[in-house]
């Protein structure tokens, strides 16, 4: 295992998230504790009255909570570029100070960054400070579903619009959903049924499967077991095992896979947990004789580096090598100059929600829930990944999810899928007559 170069892809991940931090002023930091006393960023870094309204000040606040502590981290950092990129242009003003970016209704952005801490009772809370002491307009974040459904019921409960760029549990906006949330993520019924279609087209028919014990993990595998079954009869899952998101002892795990000999393994690890088990069940050998499909986020491939066999399958939400438009080009150059790194995935789908929060309040000509709430509906917005639709049923946007094969491509330097297929939200999403149902009772 070749540890020393993982570490520098590591520290070098680390070293574009500290430019992020540095571009923004005040910077968000990791606490061990809550953060109650959040931090608020401007494009001209001016302190912010947390007492003051978009109504009396002028501005619009997105109030972004991150999940920062812990595994959380580099998604944070990654988040908060693509945040910051939006930002950039939609405050962009001219030499004599005039806002030439359109800002959100033609005032300007600030945000205030806080530490959910992978929590959902931490999360709730901070939701609650934002919108009752912040006065902010709409809610951005987490990375957890568990924080996310957590925070959701707090937007809710005030009709504050909550836009998701990273948590992707389907109860969010199924069983759990409500007007007032909003997904520009794939979600772990559209994630997990096409990784499913891809790995059933595969020549293996007994799979192994590993992720991690919450919201995410069991939604996105309650999705991909019965569409692996039903396109390939011939398939069956021979192991499952269920690590805490904390866990970083696999060895356990991997070894009990390994007893039950799959043909193949499936997993939906994500960030160090991810790395961890590449680390840790290479000298197992379980990747000379067991293909493993995982979450190939670009975060991930930036520190895994050569680490990473060649040929695994693979998925992810966004990777900005296969997404062909002028919009994600002009993107990557920024990021560029912001973070001195190619972009990941959620840095793309948090510059994405900002844009579909800008699209909504133009539409509603407010930024009051219920007005942003309809206007969601049936919302056409532009994205990094082209023209996206929110349908009305659950404010899911339809966003597909790629799949393809690890390579080594001279043009990067990490990892990337190569042969990329990109299959369409409107083959695995949920129904919005099977979305009724779920709600039944709410």
């Amino acid at each position: 295992m070749k540890l020393k170069n993982t570490l520098t892809q590591l520290l070098t991940l680390l070293l574009a998230a500290m430019l992020v931090l540095t571009a923004c002023t005040p910077a968000a930091q990791p606490t061990a504790e809550p953060d109650t006393e959040a931090v608020a960023e401007t494009e001209e870094a001016a302190p912010v009255d947390e007492g003051m309204s978009a109504a009396d000040d002028g501005v619009i606040k997105i109030g972004f909570i991150a999940d920062i502590s812990g595994v959380g981290y580099i998604f944070s950092q990654s988040q908060l570029a693509g945040l910051r990129i939006a930002l950039d242009e939609l405050n962009a003003v001219d030499a004599d100070g005039k806002l030439i970016g359109g800002g959100i209704l033609g005032q300007p952005i600030e945000y205030i960054v806080v530490d959910a801490q992978l929590k959902p009772d931490v999360g709730a809370t901070l939701a609650r400070k934002l919108i009752l002491e912040d006065k902010v307009d709409f809610l951005l974040g987490p990375t957890s579903s568990a924080v996310a459904l957590a925070v959701s019921e707090v937007a809710k409960e005030h009709k504050v619009i909550l836009a998701l760029h990273t948590s992707n549990s389907d109860a969010i906006t199924g069983a759990s959903g409500h007007p007032y949330v909003v997904q520009v993520v794939p979600n772990t019924a559209i994630e997990g049924r096409a990784a499913a279609q891809f790995a059933a087209a595969l020549p293996y028919t007994q799979w192994g499967f590993i992720g991690p014990d919450y919201a995410f993990g069991r939604d996105q595998y309650g999705a991909f077991a019965p569409r692996l079954t039903e396109a390939n009869s011939a398939a069956s899952i021979v192991s499952e095992q269920w690590p805490k998101l904390a866990d970083r002892e696999l060895t356990p795990f991997i070894t009990a896979l390994q007893s039950t000999s799959p043909e193949a393994i499936f997993g939906n690890l994500w960030g160090d947990q991810l790395v961890t088990f590449v680390q840790q069940a290479t000298p197992l050998g379980v990747f000379d004789e067991t293909p493993f499909m995982g979450l190939f986020d670009t975060d991930f491939m930036k520190i895994i580096g050569d680490d990473l066999p060649e040929g695994l399958p693979g998925y992810a939400r966004a990777p900005f090598y296969a997404i062909d438009t002028e919009q994600m080009a002009t993107f990557i150059e920024k990021h560029l100059t912001l973070t001195k790194e190619y972009p990941s995935d959620w840095a793309i789908m948090t510059y994405d929600a900002v844009y579909a929060l800008k699209t909504a309040a133009e539409k509603a000509g407010t930024t009051e829930g219920d007005a942003m709430a309809a206007a969601l509906d049936d919302l056409t917005f532009q994205s990094l990944r082209g023209e996206l639709t929110i349908r009305a049923c659950d404010h899911m946007a339809n966003v597909g999810e790629y799949v393809g094969t690890t390579a080594h491509d001279p043009a990067y330097p990490f990892p990337i899928l190569a042969d990329v297929q990109y299959i369409p939200a409107e083959e695995t999403w949920n129904s919005c007559e099977e979305i009724a149902k779920a709600r039944e009772g709410q």
